[in-house]
């Protein structure tokens, strides 16, 4: 048997050979990220693709943003021109019009021109559903950490879709070992952060009432200091949580679901290959979220 591996390892080594191609030269592509919730203004970012092997540094990600588009929502009966913010580096459209925010129910049509390129899409924001109740579910290994526990009741009606985020809205009371030793005093989480597994349908659990768990989410912009250790993924005792619960349609599910796949496989060799299900169409590619929301409130002890 070993000199059958050791004959298979020198063909192995004969046959190896490089191999030198170019990579064509790819046409940016416009990327939309949009989202219309209940309560809160339209917000639209646009930004240009960039190509799988080039390089990712701060000139590019400050020119990555589209500037001076015409971006246009409407509500079906009212129509709103977006305007351009600059919101800390990061560049969003949106409207301060109170007649732009998002109400459940409606269904929002969205148009994009860029030069000679258009995009646009449809989405809605579906009535809210609300979790019955909210408990912190304490981790048996470690007495100071959790998750959050829910339970919820779905309708009898089949085709109901979900999402859920959560945010730590209490400051750090304490220092962390550098270069995490200035937190102290500092909001805990500067958004609703969605888990992994985030997203889901009703097929499962239509009609039922059932309880369920979800870890923290991790925000993609920045590492905390208890993104780093054993606190990864727990809320801690004394954290008090704003939990974030929408109402969705399928092909915002799906998409979700495909993205947090993507996102959980770490550029894996062996995960499946594929665009994610858009749902923006024209010269363009990306998502206009639609959201029904609903807050609770609930501190960690």
């Amino acid at each position: 048997m070993k000199n059958i591996y050791y004959i298979l390892l020198i063909g192995l080594l004969g046959c190896t050979k490089s191999i030198v191609f170019e990579l064509p030269e790819i046409e940016q592509t416009i990327v939309v990220e949009a989202t219309v919730e209940s309560g809160l203004p339209p917000r639209v970012i646009l930004t240009n693709s960039q190509g799988y092997f080039e390089a990712i540094d701060s000139s590019i990600l400050s020119d990555i943003f589209i500037h001076d588009a015409d971006v246009v929502l409407s509500d079906g009966i009212e129509s709103y021109t977006l305007q351009e913010f600059n919101f800390n580096g990061l560049y969003i459209y949106t409207s301060l019009d109170f007649g732009a925010i998002g109400q459940f129910g409606k269904t929002y049509s969205l148009s994009i021109q860029v030069n000679d390129k258009n995009v646009y899409s449809t989405t809605t924001i579906p009535q809210p559903l609300f979790i019955d109740s909210l408990w912190f579910d304490k981790y048996v290994a470690y007495d100071s950490l959790g998750l959050i526990g829910a339970r919820f009741s779905d309708p009898d009606t089949l085709g109901n879709c979900y999402r859920w985020f959560a945010q730590r809205i209490n400051s750090y009371t304490y220092n962390y070992p550098p270069p995490f030793d200035n937190v102290k005093g500092t909001i805990k989480d500067s958004r609703p952060l969605p888990p992994i597994g985030s997203s889901t349908d009703d097929k499962l659990f239509n009609g039922l009432s059932f309880d369920f768990i979800f870890p923290r989410g991790k925000d993609g912009l920045s590492d905390g200091p208890d993104d780093n250790n054993v606190e990864s993924g727990f809320y801690k005792i004394g954290d008090t949580i704003l939990v974030k619960s929408t109402t969705t349609t399928y092909p915002i599910y799906l998409y979700v679901r495909a993205m947090e796949n993507a996102a959980a496989s770490e550029g894996s060799i062996f995960s499946s290959p594929g665009n994610l299900p858009y749902n923006v169409q024209g010269d363009g590619i990306g998502i206009f979220y639609g959201y029904g929301v609903s807050y609770d409130t609930l501190i960690c002890e």
